[in-house]
């Protein structure tokens, strides 16, 4: 009997779903550890979700693989995958400022000399367009605060630029 209770206590924890909160935290993390990488993609890949902001969690999770990877070959396989999906999320969702972002970040980090990095540009104006439009969608402060730093830090954004970001995620303190 209280092997059956258990098994019932146990069992709606893992069907959780995965869901947009989990592959966020799991972003960061996969960027740091190579297991916390697989992971990160085997949940994404499991979830095989529709939903654009999953797609681009999905293509950046197949991206930072390469990060660890150390065969050359495979490395290149996994950034082509991964900014197929991102491109593909980003054509589901062009209004989305964390898909944007997502793609943005990932070409940001592929080497120029593989010719894959073509949205930098384009995503960098949509990124701003949707700041100055108030469409930050998202509701997660850690994450803006982790964007904001990312965008202050890779150079491609001016003085106000930065500022208008800080002032409409809310940032300031």
């Amino acid at each position: 009997m209280r092997t059956v209770l258990f098994i019932l206590f146990l069992l709606p924890l893992s069907l959780r779903a995965y869901d947009v909160s989990q592959a966020r935290r799991d972003f960061f993390l996969a960027l740091k550890d190579k297991n916390q990488a697989e992971l990160f993609c085997e949940n994404l890949r499991a979830v095989k979700s529709q939903n654009a902001l999953m797609l681009a969690y999905y293509g950046a999770s197949q991206a930072i693989m390469a990060k660890h990877a150390w065969n050359p070959y495979s490395k290149l396989q996994y950034v082509r995958r991964g900014i197929k999906d991102l491109e593909k999320a980003v054509g589901m969702s062009a209004e989305n400022l964390e898909v944007r972002f997502l793609r943005f970040s990932i070409e940001y980090y592929t080497p120029s000399f593989l010719n894959l990095s073509k949205h930098q540009d384009e995503d960098a104006k949509k990124i701003m367009a949707l700041v100055s439009a108030d469409k930050i969608n998202i509701d997660d402060p850690a994450l803006l605060h982790d964007m904001f730093v990312f965008l202050r830090n890779c150079g491609r954004f001016s003085p106000a630029e930065l500022s208008l970001v800080k002032r409409k995620a809310k940032l300031e303190r």
